[in-house]
């Protein structure tokens, strides 16, 4: 099944690595207790931005303590507290580009802050020059973290021993428990469950080509339409016993035929958006009746009858 592209926007309904996040997700510190990483390079980085900051304001009563060495610290505090809040709320994923950025920068200011402070005599100095050591080794770990793909080997054995987070190679998953959802089963295929946007969200700007990527259309379009008999199909009943539908019959059938000529097979369970009534529900490995494969939303008919559009993203062709 091919795979789409998708524009991020915060008011898409997404199924990605078992979250729902058409709800915003919630604040809790559940996740920095259950996760060993998080937990102990924010209180080492505390730690150290306490002891710097202790240290610097003492160096500065004794005079010749460099200024820029305070925006050392207000910047860690900021990345301090920004990555305690993206933890807390389960969404390293979506500000790791900007939790890398603040850190690099801040890298520089407290690595400038050792040079200068640590080959004084004064204890005080030393001091803060320690406190702003730990304060870079702990951004260096935290860029060498978030700066990686989720699927990093380093990544994955440290995710591993989170309680909320489930190590994967393919993707940055979360194992849920029952309070944020259940991930769905994706045994059929390596790839994580498609981002979706719902049918009214994309009005106005359906593709009017096949998405297969196959030039002419879906692969086994010709063997559809072809009246040709498959490989190895063969006449099991003699003429006499043929029965021959009346004129009604071959017309209904032609009918039916015509308006869905495509067979998909659910790859994953959908549930209908209740805001509109032209989605439709269905069961993974359930098989619907397609009859048009372009754009994102197909119309679809299930086995009982029930008609209505399903996300192509969740569908593969027979």
């Amino acid at each position: 099944m091919p795979s789409y592209g998708s524009i991020p926007s915060p008011s898409l309904r997404k199924m990605e690595n078992g979250h729902n996040y058409g709800s915003r997700a919630t604040f809790s510190f559940d996740r920095i207790i259950g996760d060993p990483f998080a937990l102990a390079t924010i209180s080492i980085g505390i730690l150290a931005w306490i002891i710097a900051f202790v240290s610097s304001i003492i160096s500065a009563i004794h005079g010749g303590f460099p200024n820029f060495a305070w925006w050392a610290l207000v910047l860690m505090f900021f990345c301090i507290i920004g990555v305690t809040v993206t933890v807390a709320s389960d969404s390293e994923s979506t500000y790791h580009v900007a939790i890398v950025g603040f850190l690099s920068a801040g890298l520089v200011l407290t690595t400038s802050s050792v040079n200068s402070l640590v080959y004084s005599s004064i204890a005080a100095f030393e001091a803060s020059a320690a406190g702003f050591i730990l304060l870079s080794m702990v951004a260096i770990v935290w860029i060498f973290y978030y700066g990686s793909q989720p699927q990093a080997s380093h990544r994955t054995f440290v995710d591993s021993f989170a309680l909320h987070k489930d190590s994967q190679g393919s993707h940055n998953s979360r194992q849920m428990s029952n309070n944020y959802g259940v991930r769905p089963d994706t045994s059929v295929t390596a790839n994580p469950a498609p981002q979706m946007y719902t049918s009214a969200q994309l009005n106005g700007f359906e593709t009017s080509s096949p998405v297969s990527g196959y030039p002419g259309g879906p692969a086994g379009v010709d063997q559809r339409n072809s009246s040709q008999p498959r490989f190895g199909a063969t006449a099991m009943n003699n003429t006499s016993q043929v029965h021959t539908p009346t004129e009604g019959q071959t017309d209904g059938a032609a009918d039916t035929t015509a308006e869905y000529p495509y067979r998909a097979k659910a790859i994953y369970s959908y549930e209908a958006n209740p805001d509109d009534v032209n989605e439709i529900s269905f069961q993974k490995h359930d098989i619907l009746e397609v009859s048009d494969v372009s754009g994102r939303w197909w119309q679809a008919k299930k086995p009982n009858g029930e008609t209505g559009i399903a996300p192509s993203n969740y569908l593969i062709l027979l």
